[in-house]
Order: C-alpha cells, then sequence, then structure tokens
C-alpha cells in the first residue's frame, strides 16, 4: 500500500548571489526565499558537507526535496515553512521532504506543511504525501544493517500530510521537541502523527509542556511504531488522536518515561487504548527511570 513515497566538514561560506549574510560557521550556505532547497543542499553535499540555513520566509517545492548524508538543513522556528507550491498542492501524492539512503542528517527549527485535505468528510486519499519520509532499508529487529543512520531532529513540526514523520530502515534516531499535528486525513488508520518501522537506537524526548506533542490525527495513531529495538520515549505529550495514542507490534527494549498519554480513541473504534502492544514481541516497560543521553 505504501510506496517508494512511504561531516568532513569544510572551511567555507558559500554566499548567493545578491545575498549578503553576516558571518556564519565553516560549512554554511545560507539559502534565503526564492533560492531552490535543492540548489542549497547540493552544494553542501558537493563540499564534504555542513549546514544549509534557513530565515523565516516560505519555500515552495514542486516536487520532493531529497535529503543528503552530512548536510543539516537548519531553520529559525516556526516562521521557516517548507510546503508545496501552488501549481502541484491539489494534485501532489509525494513526500515533501525524503531520502533512501543517508546518514548523519539533521533537520531543525522548521516547519513542514502538507496540503492533505483537512476537513472531516475529506476523501482525499494521497497517501504517500508524507510530511519527511526516511525510506531506507534493513530490519535491525532481523540483524541486518539499515540504509539510514544517524538522524537528528529538533523543533520539527509537521501538519496536513499522510504520515507526519515515517522512518523506515534506520539506526540512531535521536528527536527532540517535535510537533506533529493533524495528519492522517487519508486512509483510516494507516497514516500517523508519526511511524516509526525498522528502527534501531531511538530517543524521542519532548523537554517541556508546550514544547512539542502528537496530537488530533483525525483517522489514524498519535505514534506508530513496528519492529523496533532499544527505543526511549520521555515526556511526551500524546492526545486527540482518533485511534490508539501510541500502537506498537514486534519491539524489544522499548522504555517510557513520564508519559502524557490521554484522550485517544475518539473514534471510538472496539478495543483502542491510550497505549498497546501487540503480538508475540512486547518487550515494554511503561514505567522506566529517567535516562541520560549517554544510556543509549
Amino acid at each position: 500500500m505504501k510506496a517508494l513515497f512511504r561531516y568532513a566538514g569544510f572551511i567555507a561560506v558559500l554566499i548567493f548571489p545578491g545575498y549578503a549574510p553576516a558571518a556564519f560557521a565553516a560549512g554554511t550556505v545560507a539559502c534565503p526565499v526564492p533560492h531552490k532547497l535543492s540548489e542549497c543542499i547540493k552544494r553542501v553535499a558537493d563540499a564534504g558537507g555542513g549546514t544549509v540555513l534557513l530565515g523565516n520566509g516560505t519555500w515552495f517545492q514542486d516536487s520532493s526535496l531529497l535529503l543528503s548524508s552530512n548536510v543539516a538543513l537548519e531553520g529559525a522556528g516556526p516562521g521557516t515553512v517548507i510546503t508545496w507550491s501552488p501549481a502541484v498542492r491539489s494534485s501532489i501524492n509525494a513526500p515533501l521532504l525524503y531520502a533512501t539512503s543517508a546518514s548523519h542528517v539533521t533537520i531543525k527549527d522548521v516547519k513542514l506543511v502538507g496540503t492533505i485535505d483537512p476537513r472531516a468528510d475529506s476523501q482525499d486519499l494521497r497517501n504517500n504525501q508524507i510530511g519527511l519520509f526516511f525510506n531506507c532499508s534493513g530490519d535491525p529487529t532481523a540483524g541486518e544493517k539499515t540504509g539510514c543512520s544517524d538522524i537528528t531532529l529538533q523543533n520539527v513540526e509537521v501538519e496536513n500530510s499522510s504520515d507526519g514523520i515515517h522512518i523506515k530502515g534506520a539506526s540512531r534516531v535521536t528527536a527532540t521537541d517535535l510537533k506533529l499535528h493533524n495528519n492522517g486525513n487519508t486512509e483510516k488508520d494507516y497514516f500517523h502523527n508519526i511511524y516509526l518501522r525498522r528502527v534501531a537506537d531511538v530517543r524521542l524526548i519532548q523537554t517541556g509542556k508546550n514544547s512539542g506533542g502528537f496530537y488530533a490525527n483525525p483517522r489514524g495513531h498519535g505514534i506508530r511504531g513496528s519492529h523496533l529495538i532499544n527505543v526511549y520515549m520521555s515526556n511526551l505529550d500524546v492526545y486527540n488522536n482518533a485511534d490508539y495514542g501510541i500502537h506498537m507490534d514486534t519491539v524489544f527494549n522499548v522504555r517510557l518515561h513520564n508519559m502524557h498519554v490521554y484522550h485517544n480513541c475518539l473514534s471510538g473504534k472496539p478495543g483502542c487504548q491510550q497505549i498497546k502492544c501487540f503480538g508475540p514481541q512486547c518487550d515494554v516497560n511503561l514505567n522506566a527511570p529517567a535516562e541520560d543521553a549517554g544510556n543509549r
């Protein structure tokens, strides 16, 4: 159902013509509107890695933005928006940002806005319009090497997409203060605010009450996880989702600390629970102690 669309630093400051930025750290490309994000990422990747720096503004995509290894995409907060261009917003059925094989990727302080119809009676079934998609190979629960690794997400907001964030075939994923909401208004039960599948060594952390959350999915889960190993979730707010707050299967060493999972199952689905793991492999500690960053 979900098809394909589901450093080596260097000493340089690259400046686009007509734009005079302040002094930035080595390896930084300032990419102001209306420059194409793909060109900025390519410049940094071709030079060996570094940071694409975005200020406030809206970057419009006509096609999916391919992420590259050793490249960080750093915005200025919710005023840094990446979304679909008016020409394709009503028809595009593809991920907004994606990678199929990448390592050491960082996304920080950006907002991704999809264009799935948010109305309750919507029949918009563009299931591949994922906000952020790492579509990578390998299943660590089967001892396989993953195609993607060392992914860092910080203060990333995603709304109005099928899956807000979907990560498959990855290891060493750290996500802090994600705000994922109003995603999943496509095919019922299958699309979630975040979906982690075939992922190892995960840390999902929320640092404050208003610094993130997984909420208001009108047809799916807050958090969905499958074939996971060594996962730590702490202080997450998961609420107001149509289906399960957190739904897992085939998981090893999952530790939940000080979670706030409430007011989910709004669809009235029989048997729905705030947190559920199903199947024979459900190694989940619902009341795990706090861990520091070194306790992977």
